[in-house]
């Protein structure tokens, strides 16, 4: 049987039992509608090349050197831009600097670099221990991220002393709430 409406084409009653069904709750025929197969990729089994490959993607060391290579990328194009918007290149007191394109070019690539081994460093260093806290705990949360953050913070700022290492520590683990409950709760 079909349903119209004011010359709208014809829906099969199936569809208008589905549509009732989804808006109130209630089971209109005697089965209920079931969603099809394909759709509902949750509980498909996977094969062992899938478990495989979700166990890769999942450990510490990928997430780790996954950070490393972002980290680095970004880095290196927050280096050039940043030597091209501020160059360090000063000539004599009182007259302006010229410098040569090759100059140029060599303070971007060494500030480029700089900061790429930085950037990488920085978000091995986070990603290795968040996810190493997260394996230890067994729990994914937020006292992950902030602890990941005081520690890889502390380590840096150590190199400075323990009063660097302390606000290293603050520091980070106040940026890690900040990012996460942003992109958790926003």
């Amino acid at each position: 049987r079909c349903v119209m409406a004011n010359d709208a084409p014809a829906i099969p009653i199936s569809v208008v039992k589905a549509v009732q069904q989804m808006k109130t709750g209630r089971i209109i025929s005697e089965e209920p509608v079931k969603p099809y197969m394909w759709l509902n990729y949750v509980g498909m089994p996977k094969n062992a090349m899938e478990l495989r490959m979700h166990r890769v993607l999942e450990s510490c060391p990928f997430k780790t050197a996954t950070s490393y290579v972002v980290g680095y990328a970004f880095g290196g194009a927050l280096g050039l831009l940043t030597a091209g918007l501020d160059p360090t290149i000063v000539g004599e007191p009182g007259k302006a600097a010229t410098i040569s394109t090759r100059q140029a070019l060599r303070e971007m690539l060494d500030r480029g670099k700089s900061l790429a081994k930085n950037f990488a460093l920085i978000g091995a260093m986070f990603a290795g221990t968040e996810c190493l806290l997260e394996s230890y705990r067994g729990k994914s949360g937020m006292s992950n991220s902030v602890a990941a953050g005081c520690i890889t913070g502390g380590a840096i700022g150590l190199r400075a002393g323990v009063t660097a290492a302390v606000a290293g520590c603050g520091g980070f683990a106040a940026f890690s709430v900040a990012i996460d409950y942003f992109f958790r709760y926003r």
